[in-house]
């Protein structure tokens, strides 16, 4: 199981849904009125609760399980029925949208669609099967995003449902023969004792998911109940904006889970993997930081002229929501080495109660920098929290080069507030090389390691750690 290369090919899905669906909006919002496009971001909510409610065995739990058993060649149809048979199960809970308009009930079957196509890919990566995972999501998106521009143009939202559910059925289908063909024709397999087990075992992850659907929601309802639309507009394309480099930088996240399970089976010392994707995230993280503020910001006053109202906001949401990247991806290690899961729902509850709490003593006050404030309280408590769990459970170690790191953060971050002159923009990414070299964060086994996995067509990356370590 190859980290860079799968990281490449997510990244790919990732790169495809940000420019589709770029366009996607930008047309939309051009040709429709609001009413429209709430009819979409509604839809959009509704895939959001799926995941967050309907999702009773985590992706992360059935990764990791496929991942353990892939590794020791244990993997057997009969497993991927047993995790596939859970959406079949869920299927009667969406009934419960026929009692909201037309357009809501219709979207049931994308609903049941979009979750069994979750599960498949959660077992897909486990499996190593990031090249068919990367191949059905980008064709979803284009369907998704591009081919849906028809029923826009018509301004038809029973026709977009449509499209997304035509994209649904490809997209299962075409992980379903996949996966056939990898281990032959699977049929789903109701074992109650089965699911109950991984229920029961992924159950304080979904409800962390949960607690952490309210709490992510909470800073944008205290402010349109508190400031109005106008206000709310402001503050969803901030963060919309600011929620880019992590979706990027996410891409490469999702194959740490699978891989740190394989090798994790396979014998290797979790505390080394977890040391060495710390480092390079922190390197990769920095780097997206302080490029992507200043293209945000060129990219807001050049052609979103209308939302430069909000630029502060968005820049304290990018560094809120980006420069803890390194920390959470640790939450990937404490979940392959099967440490318990449940202090992180009490996490999620936290986070639940602080956003809503300090939203509604800010906004009233500062504005929509109040919900921006609130969000980067909530992701500080929040990686203090990863950060002393991680070592409590032993999968990380604080080591010198760690402990400069993160100290590194929160620098970053207060440099980017309240200093940041332009001229800076391009100089301070050759400082941070210059940090990274000085004090030998990358080492050179961790070159060679890297190394290792690159394909031929980057090992120039090598090269350039190389003259770093």
């Amino acid at each position: 199981m190859n980290p860079i290369k799968n990281a490449l090919k997510s990244l790919s899905v990732t790169t495809t849904n940000v420019i589709v669906a770029l366009i996607f909006f930008i047309i939309t919002a051009k040709i429709t009125n609001p009413e429209f496009f709430g009819k979409v971001a509604i839809i959009q909510l509704l895939e959001v609760v799926t995941s967050a409610f309907f999702y009773f065995i985590p992706g992360q739990i059935i990764t990791r399980e496929i991942s353990y058993l892939y590794a020791r060649k244990e993997i057997s149809k009969s497993v991927i029925g047993k995790f596939l048979s859970f959406p079949f199960l869920v299927l009667p809970l969406f009934l419960i949208l026929l009692l909201f308009p037309n357009y809501v009930k219709l979207t049931i079957p994308y609903l049941f669609l979009y979750l069994l196509n979750g599960v498949m890919g959660s077992i897909m990566v486990g499996m190593d099967m990031f090249t068919e995972t990367a191949i059905t999501g980008n064709l979803f998106l284009i369907i998704r995003w591009g081919i849906s521009i028809i029923a826009v143009l018509s301004h038809n939202i029973y026709l977009f449902i449509e499209i997304w559910t035509l994209g649904g059925i490809i997209s299962v289908s075409m992980n379903y023969a996949f996966l056939s063909r990898k281990v032959g024709l699977i049929l789903p397999s109701f074992d109650f004792a089965f699911l109950f087990k991984h229920f029961k075992e992924g159950l304080p992850l979904y409800l962390s998911s949960s607690a952490t659907f309210l709490s992510s929601q909470g800073d944008r309802v205290t402010t349109a109940y508190l400031l109005g639309s106008y206000y709310l507009g402001l503050y969803q394309f901030s963060a919309l904006v600011a929620g880019v480099p992590s979706m990027v930088l996410g891409s490469m996240s999702g194959v740490l889970l699978p891989t740190a399970s394989f090798y994790k089976a396979l014998g290797k010392d979790e505390k080394k993997m977890s040391s060495i994707s710390f480092r390079v995230l922190s390197l990769i993280t920095f780097l997206a930081v302080i490029i992507s503020i200043p293209v945000a910001v060129l990219v807001v006053n050049k052609f979103f002229p209308a939302y430069t109202a909000g630029l502060k906001v968005l820049i304290l949401l990018l560094l809120a929501i980006t420069l803890p990247f390194p920390i959470g991806s640790l939450t990937n290690f404490i979940i392959a080495a099967k440490k318990s899961l449940r202090p992180f729902l009490l996490l999620s509850i936290l986070n639940g109660s602080l956003v809503l709490s300090t939203s509604y003593l800010l906004i009233p006050r500062i504005g929509i920098m109040g919900g921006a404030i609130s969000q980067l309280v909530v992701s500080i408590i929040s990686s203090i929290f990863i950060i002393i769990y991680a070592l409590k459970e032993n999968v990380f170690v604080l080591g010198r080069k760690e402990a400069v790191l993160l100290t590194l953060i929160p620098l970053v971050g207060l440099y980017e507030v309240f200093v940041d002159p332009p001229y800076l923009d391009f100089l301070l990414p050759l400082l941070v090389i210059l940090f990274f070299k000085t004090f030998k964060v990358i080492e050179k086994g961790d070159v060679k390691l890297v190394k290792s996995f690159l394909p031929s067509e980057l090992k120039f990356i090598s090269y350039i750690l190389e003259l770093m370590s």
